[in-house]
């Protein structure tokens, strides 16, 4: 009775959520203390975990609401499609779960549900009026930006605080967002599978994201160039054999989907990332590739792209 509903809202993939929130409480955290700020409470790490769990299982099955039409066609056995949840049924969870989210915000940090309001309004922008478009990865990428920010915001005394941020903070940000959109890219034709064209585009970028990293990497002198390094490695020994496939059958639907799913898997880790970039401790931000254990259990039960 309730396998259909996690799979509607894909739950394997909600862990990579409720990971961009806690690395950035920990980044709004760490900055606000460094400025001799008061510290976020833990409660409100607490509420924004569920949030973000909220506003991501909310945002897939919207997708699945928006793509119906095609599903009929393409993949009549998903939960819509094949009538296990009605689209009445979706759409009650959808509000239901926008709706908590932003209350639990609202009680963490009425700065966090500010940005929260420009996150939920992204989600609908990109399922229904960007996702077709050249611009859907670009807003996909917007809407992941936006809830790691959101995380970031638990921490701040008002909006404009993000005005004062350190300039790291933003170079995360961007990291983040530009990882979203490599994924959102490739994995546009997962279902018909993807041109040889398309690959070597992500390949591209996903490459040049990598180098950037490790070139960050090479210049900090302290242990945040050791945590750097780690979670490189752990990364790239995460994906290597779902790259190493869709290198070898770039045009193979099953390659893509892999590669799709273990980006979206491994996300802890870019988020580890952006943590030792803005001065999160190096044991915190370590702590973050936690996420990816819950995530990798539930996605042999259940499709998370």
């Amino acid at each position: 009775m309730l396998r259909p509903y996690l799979q509607l809202v894909r739950a394997p993939a909600v862990f990579s959520s409720m990971s961009n929130a806690f690395a950035g409480w920990f980044i709004g955290r760490a900055v606000v203390q460094h400025a001799g700020g008061a510290p976020s409470p833990v409660w409100a790490l607490f509420l924004g975990l569920v949030s973000a769990a909220l506003f991501l299982m909310a945002g897939m099955a919207l997708n699945d609401i928006a793509d119906l039409k095609v599903d009929r066609a393409e993949r009549p056995g998903r939960p819509l499609p094949s009538g296990q949840v009605s689209v009445t049924q979706a759409w009650r969870l959808v509000a239901a779960f926008f709706a908590v989210g932003l209350l639990l915000l609202g009680i963490a940090n009425p700065v966090a549900a500010t940005v929260a309001v420009f996150l939920v309004a992204a989600i609908f922008q990109y399922n229904f009026v960007l996702k077709g478009t050249f611009l859907g990865p670009l807003s996909m990428g917007l809407c992941r930006v936006l809830n790691l920010a959101t995380g970031v915001a638990l921490s701040l005394p008002s909006f404009s605080a993000f005005g004062a941020l350190p300039p790291a903070v933003f170079g995360v940000l961007v990291s983040l967002g530009f990882y979203v959109v490599l994924v959102t890219f490739l994995a546009r034709d997962e279902v018909q599978g993807n041109s040889l064209r398309r690959v070597k585009w992500f390949m591209t970028g996903f490459a040049a994201w990598f180098a950037g990293w490790a070139a960050y990497a090479s210049t900090v002198r302290s242990w945040v160039s050791v945590g750097v390094v780690i979670v490189l490695i752990v990364h790239f020994w995460l994906l290597k054999n779902a790259i190493a496939g869709l290198r070898g059958q770039p045009t193979s639907p099953a390659a893509t989907g892999k590669t799709v799913g273990g980006l979206l898997g491994a996300m802890p880790a870019t988020d580890a990332l952006a943590m030792l970039a803005a001065g999160v401790a190096l044991p915190w931000a370590l702590a973050g590739l936690l996420w990816m254990l819950p995530g990798k259990w539930l996605a042999r039960r259940f499709y998370s792209t």
